[in-house]
């Protein structure tokens, strides 16, 4: 249980941890890319607009302006179309930056486009149509080779990962260690608890064996009495109250057992096959449907007390002159299903049913029970690695099904 409680406590902080530092690092790095991307689109903007006003002129006249006015040394370029798509012009900051034949197919394919601005490839790009000096529309393609930027971005992207994980796996190195120490007094007071019923229990059993022992005397002395079957009665329910309690604490205590290799398919049968007789004198019926030759790794007497819970808990409340099905069947998994009519199903808590006490009825009428049958077998599959539901079927029928790993 306390395990349990840690692992849940390492998990959740671990995962809000996790998100954190993942916001985090999404943040930071979006915040650099948008800082570049608009940095880029400024400059484009400003190469566009200081020379779209220069008359046509060799590019050795113009380049050296381009790059000294805008003092930067990416590999930038402004691409003059006519209305027919074709290229009149072409200003480098440097001319051995690309080829003809290269920019002529980029400026194709973004002129081609739709896009006004955005990106092709790792260039970022600026499209504009300008009405010049000469009266003469034309299309205005400003390139930037930002394969540094994008470098800057996929190194801070990088380095912002390896720091992020570094510090989730030292902050989560922290958490395990002070886990321990969180769920310390819970540990204490659960332990305590435990502790308490145990002792509790034992302490409850030597004045009910005096009680029974002395309760025969008397009907020896007296003979026999409604009042005598009647302790008889209470000291026997108290009993089973208190070996309950006493098996729930030790199921608690998480000491796994021995398992071993056994036909479960024997189990399930031999154990429901013992409520026949009391199923019948009841004027119930029972059917089987078991799949031969299961074998299940465990502990076999502990899950054929859960068998037994189970078909306890179907026999108190099964409607009369119906049929209690068991069904047990294997395939990824194995599964045992116990099923019974129930015309009070509908009243049922099915989500509080495997909690310690809980009773359907809520007077909670003498009826030979605790409201802790279910949640030993609660316990008894989880110590598997199993599961145990219980589901309300069509027509008020009642199913509790025990799911084990094969």
């Amino acid at each position: 249980m306390i395990k349990k409680l840690q692992k849940k406590f390492i998990t959740i902080t671990a995962a809000a941890l996790f998100i954190i530092i993942l916001s985090v690092m999404a943040a930071v790095n979006g915040i650099f890319f948008y800082q570049i991307n608009k940095m880029l689109d400024s400059r484009l903007e400003r190469m566009i607009s200081d020379h779209t006003h220069f008359p046509k002129t060799a590019n050795a006249a113009i380049l050296p302006r381009l790059g000294d006015h805008l003092k930067i040394r990416l590999d930038e370029c402004l691409v003059f179309l006519d209305e027919n798509g074709v290229i009149t012009e072409i200003l480098q900051d440097r001319a051995e930056n690309y080829s003809e034949k290269e920019l002529s197919e980029i400026a194709f394919e973004i002129y081609s486009g739709e896009k006004e601005y955005g990106w092709h490839g790792y260039y970022k790009y600026s499209k504009k149509t300008l009405l010049f000096a000469d009266g003469t529309p034309r299309t205005v393609i400003g390139l930037i080779n930002a394969s540094s930027g994008l470098y800057s971005v996929f190194t801070m992207l990088l380095i912002s990962t390896v720091i992020g994980i570094l510090s989730f796996l030292l902050i989560l190195l922290i958490i395990i260690l002070a886990s321990k120490h969180a769920v310390k007094p819970i540990a204490e007071s659960y332990r305590k608890q435990k502790q308490f019923v145990t002792d509790a229990g034992h302490e409850l059993k030597t004045p009910l064996t005096v009680i029974s022992a002395n309760n025969e005397l008397l009907r020896m002395l007296y003979g026999e009495s409604e009042w005598f079957d009647s302790i008889d009665k209470q000291v026997t329910k108290l009993n089973g109250l208190v070996q309950n309690l006493i098996t729930l604490a030790k199921m608690d205590e998480e000491q796994r057992p021995v398992f071993t290799s056994f036909l479960l398919s024997d189990a399930v049968y031999d154990t429901a096959k013992s409520f026949e007789n009391l199923i019948h004198s009841q004027k119930r019926f029972i059917s089987f449907s078991i799949t031969e030759g299961i074998i299940c790794t465990g502990d076999e007497a502990r899950l054929r007390e859960a068998i037994s819970i189970l078909m306890d808990n179907a026999v108190k409340y099964c409607d009369e002159k119906s049929t209690i099905t068991v069904v047990l069947k294997a395939g990824r998994q194995i599964h045992l299903q116990v099923t019974n009519d129930c015309h009070s199903a509908a009243d049922c808590d099915f989500g509080k049913v495997f909690e310690r006490f809980y009773r359907a009825d809520k007077a909670r009428s003498s009826d030979g029970s605790f409201g802790l049958g279910l949640s030993i077998a609660k316990s008894i599959v989880e110590l598997h690695k199993g599961e145990i539901h219980a589901k309300l079927l069509e027509n008020n029928r009642v199913m509790f099904e025990i799911t084990l790993p094969r």
